[in-house]
């Protein structure tokens, strides 16, 4: 019996149908669009919707969700069995109708692998959105787009069956998607980094000055023992000042 697992930070299935589930539903978010107050009623109240407002039933685009595809690493084990990591980038774009259409096709947004087993259509999104400054031809990065790093790890069983399925992303990239965290991120790890070098100086400052102590100490306490061995005042036996004269025994 074939068995599939699907594991992320926030979750993990078991279950092949789990796991469709979790495909089936990331698909459907993946484009998510506000229609238009009378198609809505109509759809809840399942009364049929006027032939003119069937053709522009969408009042707006909400979110747009895709994958840009990075680096692929894979390898082969003596058993058949095959792992292959997959670096991509999720983007989360809201309201992409007020953004610059500057698009470019990508693949499927949701798994490498079709749920359905059919052809993927490919789509086309931002390239880098931006939205436009009134007045103005220039144009400056949308706040709207978010980005997490991803990284899959992807194992194959004998047929070439996905048998496991990890996501891994870095929680500095997931606390980075709320905004003004990014900024903040940004100073306070560079301010940590300066705090931590100036700790080090200071620290091995510290021991430098300590260790150069000792050893003045050292030096000063050989010195004295040398000019006391060597003073021509030392007095002798008959308290004459000379050269200490050691009794016979």
């Amino acid at each position: 019996m074939f068995y599939a697992v699907y594991e992320n930070p926030f979750l993990t299935a078991t279950s092949r149908s789990v796991i469709a589930d979790i495909h089936r539903l990331s698909r459907q978010l993946s484009s998510i669009d506000i229609p238009h107050p009378l198609a809505m009623f109509c759809t809840l109240f399942h009364i049929k919707i006027p032939e003119s407002s069937r053709k522009n039933n969408v009042l707006f685009r909400g979110v747009r969700v895709w994958t840009e595809m990075g680096d692929i690493c894979e390898s082969e084990g003596f058993d058949g069995h095959r792992k292959t990591i997959v670096e991509h980038t999720l983007n989360i774009l809201l309201l992409p109708g007020i953004h610059c259409e500057e698009n470019r096709p990508q693949g499927s947004t949701d798994s490498l692998v079709s749920v359905s087993g059919s052809p993927l259509s490919v789509q086309h999104y931002p390239a880098s959105p931006s939205l436009r400054v009134p007045g103005t031809s220039l144009s400056v990065p949308s706040p709207l787009h978010f980005q997490l790093h991803v990284v899959s790890r992807l194992s194959f069983n004998e047929q070439g069956r996905v048998t496991h399925h990890r996501d891994f992303w870095d929680v500095k990239d997931v606390i980075g998607l709320v905004p003004g965290v990014s900024l903040a991120q940004w100073i306070g790890t560079r301010l940590a980094a300066f705090g931590i070098s100036y700790f080090a100086k200071f620290w091995n400052r510290k021991k430098v000055h300590t260790l150069e102590q000792a050893v003045m100490a050292v030096m000063a306490k050989a010195g004295d023992l040398n000019k006391t061995a060597a003073d021509p005042c030392s007095k002798n036996a008959l308290g004459l000042n000379g050269v200490y004269l050691r009794p016979a025994s």
